[in-house]
């Protein structure tokens, strides 16, 4: 007696897990900035005729950086190419982002700003999880 055709999954997309761990890396960045904004009782954004889009504007780019470099890097033998990468061009796409959204000057204040350096951070940190989550040994565990 044999039961019906066993069902095989759907293929799973190449961009699931980076959109997924992108989400995830804009959602950990809105709560370290908010955690760091109360603890040095400082804002993100801390010029007060700025746009209030200015730092969710940072954060977005950051994230498509951050989704880039997991899609770009899904098959790299050098995955710390990969998450040095992430960090040093988040914090180039935000400071970019703030030249253009604020002014040119403004750049090196957010550049030494905890804030930007700290996304920069989780964005590499982001990218090293997701790739070592991902890596053939770790998921044979999970």
């Amino acid at each position: 007696m044999s039961g019906p055709p066993r069902q095989l999954p759907p293929p799973s997309s190449r961009f699931l897990l980076p959109t997924l761990a992108a989400v995830t890396y804009i959602a950990a960045l809105v709560a370290f900035w908010g955690f760091l904004s109360l603890g040095l009782d400082r804002d993100v954004v801390d010029y007060p005729d700025a746009s209030p889009l200015l730092g969710p504007a940072m954060a977005a780019v950051a994230g498509v950086v951050t989704w880039v470099a997991l899609v770009r890097g899904r098959g790299s033998r050098h995955p710390g190419v990969e998450v040095v990468a992430a960090g040093i061009l988040s914090l180039a796409a935000m400071l970019l982002v703030s030249a253009i959204g604020y002014a040119p000057a403004a750049a090196l204040h957010f550049a030494l700003s905890p804030f930007m350096l700290g996304a920069a951070a989780l964005s590499a940190l982001t990218v090293l999880v997701t790739r070592l989550l991902s890596s053939s040994a770790v998921s044979g565990i999970i």
